[in-house]
């Protein structure tokens, strides 16, 4: 249980504030939205640096170095940030904001790696880390509920500093090192259809989580309220994660870009907040079976496990990047129902383009025949 302990409490200390850093930017530092944007893309794209680098790293210099490195500067970049509240302006704030986003891509993927290689199941483990999110999210609405921004960020460093200790008592044994080129050209054109599925996919998606607690502050949502929405997608996920480690991971990916359009469309239905509770049911649905089919669809094909899955992170931070900067602009312009049809449109076409993959490959034609086989 150490494994999923640490991607809990680390899950917590990152992503918990992820509800607050817009509201930060845009009541104690009056960014604007476009800026807020910004922002956000500085975070991703400073972890699709680390993810990338470090992911590779992993399988050639060994996991332990890797994991604890990341972990302790994480802890030590959130304290930086906490510190930034109090004696920095916005540039300090931001450039924080940056580093823990590079900090935070350190780690995953040799900690993903390690569970993997230990014959783990890679949905129940997941399942840790979006029960870490929806704590954290929980726990820091309630800090921010009460504008105890600075507290909030000392409490994410100390579960994360938590994390750290723990990963020291995992043991390693004698680690395979693997050969892996700096750029893997060869591993990106075999597991593409997976990073173009996910990249289209979530460049739409944080093109509405960029402004999404100021949408549901519009929408009525106290600080505390956000929190809890913010929650029942993350622990939505736990449930669904614990089903999808023996489903084929094309007919998740598939299943899950369909539903993310679903669950995109019904956001724009809603009048209230509370109206929003049921959509975030059916896009926990959504992301579960999206992630853990990719997870599960480069890691069970590759012997490159923790490079495969940085990249993966990758791809998710590169639509990071884009997504916000196009959401900030988008929300300006449009408004934020504007965005989500946006969003929207390019889940539909992201399942589109993957379903014609898997036919051209000839995979849509095995899934056919496993699913009559089963009935």
């Amino acid at each position: 249980m150490k494994p999923q302990a640490i991607q809990l409490l680390s899950n917590v200390g990152l992503f918990g504030p992820v509800v607050l850093v817009p509201i930060i930017l845009q009541d104690e530092f009056g960014a604007s939205k476009d800026l807020i944007g910004l922002v956000a893309g500085g975070f991703a794209a400073a972890g699709f640096a680390s993810s990338y680098l470090f992911g590779r790293a992993s399988d050639v210099y060994g996991r332990r170095f890797v994991l604890l490195t990341g972990l302790f500067l994480s802890g030590l970049a959130t304290v930086l940030q906490a510190v930034s509240l109090r004696y920095g302006g916005l540039e300090l704030f931001v450039a924080v904001r940056v580093l823990i986003g590079f900090c935070a891509g350190m780690f995953p993927a040799a900690l993903m790696a390690y569970v993997h290689d230990a014959r783990g199941k890679i949905g129940r483990f997941s399942a840790f880390g979006s029960a870490g999110w929806g704590i954290g999210n929980l726990v820091l609405g309630v800090f921010g509920d009460r504008l105890l921004y600075q507290e909030g960020y000392l409490f994410c460093a100390f579960v994360i500093f938590a994390s750290y200790a723990i990963a020291l008592t995992l043991p390693f044994g004698k680690e395979i090192k693997l050969d892996v080129p700096f750029f893997p050209a060869a591993l990106i054109k075999k597991n593409a259809p997976i990073y173009l599925a996910m990249l289209i996919r979530h460049t739409g998606a944080n093109m509405i989580w960029v402004t999404y607690p100021l949408f549901l502050a519009a929408l009525g949502a106290p600080p505390i309220w956000i929190g809890i929405i913010y929650s029942v997608n993350a622990f939505g996920q736990v449930f669904f994660m614990l089903f999808l480690d023996r489903p084929d991971p094309s007919l998740l990916v598939a299943i899950g870009l369909g539903s993310s359009a679903v669950t995109f469309f019904t956001f724009t239905l809603a009048g209230s907040y509370w109206q929003i509770i049921p959509s975030q049911v059916i896009l926990a649905f959504a992301w579960a079976c999206m992630y853990v089919g990719c997870l599960r669809y480069v890691m069970d094909r590759n012997a490159e496990k923790a490079t495969v899955s940085g990249i993966l992170s990758s791809t998710m931070s590169i639509s990071g990047i884009t997504g916000p900067i196009l959401g900030g602009i988008a929300a300006t312009v449009l408004g934020f129902k504007g965005t989500i049809w946006i969003a929207t449109a390019m889940s539909l076409v992201a399942f589109l383009i993957f379903l014609y993959d898997l036919k051209q490959s000839g995979e849509f034609y095995r899934l056919r025949v496993r699913s009559r086989g089963t009935t």
